[in-house]
């Protein structure tokens, strides 16, 4: 049966409709691989620019890294001292950070039932981590209303001098949570990925206190996108110590290019937004889907526009 010229009219102006929403639509998608494309290869330079960049390492004779007793790695060297155990002692004291409790049967079962109960334990034990061949000299923590959540660092001394004051190394995280070690399957803390907020938490705390001289960050190994300690955490770091100085003794300091520096910091900083920030994740999500949505949304439109009810009256008409 042959189709009237009027049907057949309504068929072609459909068929040239779709024809030009297809073109439209690839030429949209072609743009927006284009960008996408673009912006992704920047990253990926950029990436690899701050992960290759040959940086200046400060303080080569000092480890980079803590180890379990086993031998595995631990947390990331990222703090430096200059300057007496009783300064030390003092600054933690004043800026509100405690002494922990060495590890007994009795603070074992006494920080397992805080954990299991999510109360506060404010001087709860911190494990053992290894430099030198031997276990921390110093421990600080900085406790909240639940001990599975806390600040802690640990500190050695180096037997290194600087203008005859003493140096001493540290490693800084934060405890987020109980989980069992990805090594040893026994139960531990889960260190937050992002340690070097809890070594810029650690400076502004002891900044307040008045009685640090300097500070100041110095790169101490290439940037780290991926790692993972001894109890199987993954972190991340820009791969800074920072310096914090007690005396008066000059700590010659090499910096990497501004440009450079400042790339990598930026990346970085947003690095640590993205894995601390609840609603920076969300509001990346809530933009994918209204991107998403709003493709769906002509599309539907341009299908209901013409099959839908008035299209069809508004074909027939003609």
């Amino acid at each position: 049966m042959e189709q009237s010229p009027t049907r057949r009219s309504a068929w072609k102006e459909v068929a040239q409709d779709l024809v030009w929403y297809t073109v439209v639509m690839s030429n949209k998608k072609i743009l927006c691989l284009s960008v996408i494309s673009t912006v992704l290869v920047l990253c990926i330079a950029c990436l690899v620019l701050i992960r290759l960049y040959p940086y200046s390492s400060n303080f080569p004779a000092l480890p980079r890294i803590t180890h379990t007793q086993s031998g595995a790695d631990g947390d990331p060297v990222n703090l430096i001292f200059v300057g007496t155990k009783a300064q030390i002692l003092r600054s933690f004291h004043q800026a509100g950070w405690l002494i922990p409790d060495p590890i007994t049967p009795h603070t074992s079962e006494k920080i397992a039932l805080a954990s299991l109960a999510h109360r506060s334990y404010p001087t709860a034990p911190v494990s053992p981590l290894y430099l030198f061949g031997r276990v921390q000299d110093l421990a600080f923590e900085k406790p909240t209303n639940d001990v599975q959540n806390r600040g802690h660092l640990r500190l050695w001394q180096t037997g290194m001098l600087i203008g005859g004051h003493p140096v001493w190394i540290g490693a800084a995280s934060y405890d987020q949570g109980i989980e069992f070690s990805g090594t040893t399957h026994l139960p531990t803390h889960h260190i937050a990925p992002a340690v070097d907020l809890e070594r810029n938490a650690v400076g502004a705390d002891l900044a307040r206190t008045g009685l640090v001289k300097k500070e100041a960050y110095a790169a101490c190994t290439p940037p780290i996108f991926y790692a993972r300690n001894g109890g199987g955490d993954y972190y991340e770091s820009d791969g800074d110590v920072l310096v914090i100085n007690y005396t008066t003794a000059l700590i010659p300091l090499q910096q990497p290019v501004g440009i450079i520096d400042g790339l990598k910091h930026s990346v970085f900083s947003f690095y640590d937004t993205l894995l601390t920030s609840l609603l920076l994740a969300l509001a990346v999500g809530v933009l994918f889907l209204l991107l998403v949505g709003r493709e769906l949304w002509l599309a539907l439109s341009w299908l209901v526009k013409k099959f839908g009810p008035r299209g069809k009256l508004s074909g027939s008409s003609r």
